[in-house]
């Protein structure tokens, strides 16, 4: 029986820039007009202490870019109720107990479930990440069971306001992006995903009670950068570790030297609001480029929404983050060691059976589009299975002649029955 391989865990190359990929703008400044418009508004009316609530609706501008409008407005729905449904059990949990220790293993929980179903559903970018930004940091929200159904109430607003601005373009232009990929049955990606999610839960909470135990103030910033660690397999989780301290350092840098230029005496929290802003249109702007580079505006654009409403130092905010990173990569890192993923193997396994018998039935007589949909989306999967196997730890060697063949002829099969599809239009 051949060995279990140990990938190696890559640092060489791993700051390097890329080309950006995709149209960045959309979900960019779709994010910024959404989340500007209610701030703007609370700062009217002198109630920034609601900010937190509003952007837990208005993140999700961030999700759906690259679907049809029909489906873009029912998975927006989809992750304004799911973001909805989260920070309620946040809320509810914060008004129920005072534990920080019950707080961050309910938020970890919380991050592992977001990480499962996201996968399973293959809802992103930009993923669960977002969404365990948002929750684990409404676990730590002061909060009385009275107040919380006028905070979803904001928290709802916000999603309204997400969903009608990514809904804009089409009262301009008619006919969104044009392609969509058959979903497959959901339990059994449920099952395949499990270890990855077990991983994030692990971390995160090693994370959180770590941050709570050398007394840093915000141990949510631990949980949330072990489950950004996470990614399809160990060693390019390692990577995006590394990217993510050495990003989140130089973000640091940044904050420090705008903080005074955000809080003007005449202009109030204004500036802050439109640096808020820039940092979400940069951060969709670089994230293509490399993962480190899109840090160097996340992390001055989450602390600056802290700092909002907080009177705390500079200088403990700056340390407090910093502190976290290491805690979240580190620790984060420990729980992906810890939790090996013994179904990789399976699942690729399980990906060339449904690739070949998609073929197959293309060949026998499928319809075009059914037959097109299926072959693409058990494409889709055998190359994210693969990718995934090839960088985990323990498993035996992947048939990596195999599923480049059936890859071949999979996407020569592809392209033959959208021609003749297109054809027949």
């Amino acid at each position: 029986m051949p060995m279990p391989h140990n990938p190696a865990l890559p640092l060489r190359g791993s700051l390097r820039l890329r080309p950006a990929v995709g149209p960045w703008h959309r979900p960019a400044f779709s994010v910024a007009v959404a989340t500007a418009l209610p701030n703007l508004l609370l700062l009217a009316l002198g109630r920034l202490d609601l900010v937190p609530y509003t952007a837990a609706g208005t993140m999700c501008a961030l999700f759906a870019h690259a679907l049809p409008y029909r489906e873009r407005a029912r998975a927006l729905a989809w992750v304004v109720a799911g973001m909805a449904a989260s920070v309620a059990v946040a809320l509810t949990a914060a008004s129920l107990t005072r534990s920080a220790v019950v707080l961050v293993g309910l938020a970890a929980l919380m991050a592992a479930v977001q990480k499962l179903l996201c996968d399973a559903t293959r809802l992103g970018p930009p993923g669960n990440v977002i969404f365990t930004f948002v929750t684990a940091s409404a676990f730590f929200l002061p909060q009385q069971l009275g107040r919380i159904p006028g905070h979803l109430a904001l928290v709802a607003l916000g999603g309204l306001v997400a969903w009608l601005v990514c809904l804009a373009p089409a009262v301009v232009r008619e006919h969104g992006p044009a392609l969509t990929l058959a979903r497959p049955g959901l339990p059994r990606r449920l099952r395949m995903h499990l270890p990855l999610a077990v991983r994030v839960g692990v971390g995160c909470a090693l994370a959180g009670w770590a941050s709570l135990a050398a007394g840093v103030g915000h141990p949510y910033w631990a949980v949330v950068t072990a489950a950004a660690v996470h990614r399809a397999n160990t060693s390019v989780s390692f990577q995006r570790a590394w990217q993510r301290t050495v990003g989140s350092l130089l973000g640091l840098v940044v904050f420090s030297v705008a903080v005074p230029l955000t809080h003007l005496p005449r202009l109030g929290a204004l500036p802050a609001l439109l640096f808020v802003a820039a940092c979400q249109v940069g951060a969709e702007a670089t994230i293509t480029r490399n993962y480190w580079l899109a840090q160097v505006f996340v992390t001055p654009m989450a602390l600056l929404l802290v700092s909002l409403g907080s009177t705390e130092p500079v200088g403990t905010l700056v340390g407090d983050r910093w502190l976290d990173t290491l805690f979240g990569a580190g620790l984060g890192m420990a729980g992906a060691f810890l939790v090996t993923n013994r179904r990789a193997g399976e699942r690729l396994t399980a990906a060339l059976h449904q690739a070949r018998a998609a073929q197959q039935a293309a060949r026998t007589g499928a319809t075009r589009a059914e037959a097109r949909d299926r072959l693409a989306d058990t494409l889709h999967e055998l190359r994210e299975s693969a990718d995934g196997h090839a960088g985990e730890w323990w498993q035996q060697p992947a048939p990596s002649q195999e599923v480049a063949q059936v890859e071949r002829e999979g996407h020569r099969m592809l392209a033959l029955l959208t021609e003749r599809q297109a054809a027949h239009v």
